[in-house]
């Protein structure tokens, strides 16, 4: 039973941590949301304690990065880049061969960071994001493959 509380108590954290991220109500992840995903046996996740984290979800020998999130007082302090690259060293030891996600247009210090973490892009889609007062944004699709790294 301890075990479970923990799972709901980090699945409260991860979502208060997403909600101080996210600007629009459609973007924020739900604490009941994020428990359904760290229970599933499918998802990884790095966190730091109340700073951030990273929930990755595998299949077939791919992952798709579902969400990161640093609280805005630990963003550009490396913190982001340090839970990613942890990320990507999880993933590599699945056997994951190519790691996708997707991050807002207007994203530059998202992109930034997946980019200096050796994603590439490799699509868009189209007003993909609601970002507010009836604006939107592309998604931005990226990968890195992880297949020829050491």
């Amino acid at each position: 039973m301890p075990k479970e509380k923990n799972i709901v108590a980090l699945a409260k954290s991860f979502a208060a941590i997403h909600k101080t991220c996210f600007g629009n109500p459609g973007t924020k992840f739900s604490s009941s949301f994020i428990l359904s995903l760290i229970e599933n046996p499918n998802v990884k996740f790095i966190e730091q304690e109340q700073k951030g984290f990273c929930l990755a979800r595998l299949s077939n020998g791919e992952a798709e990065i579902i969400t990161m999130a640093i609280k805005p007082e630990f963003q550009q302090k490396g913190i982001g880049y340090s839970i990613l690259i942890k990320t990507i060293q999880l993933l590599k030891k699945t056997r994951c061969e190519t790691i996708f996600l997707e991050v807002a247009s207007d994203n530059v210090a998202g992109i930034k960071l997946y980019s200096k973490a050796g994603f590439n892009k490799c699509g868009i889609r189209k007003n993909y994001y609601q970002i507010s007062n009836g604006k939107k944004a592309d998604a931005i699709i990226m990968k890195k493959i992880l297949v020829n790294e050491l």
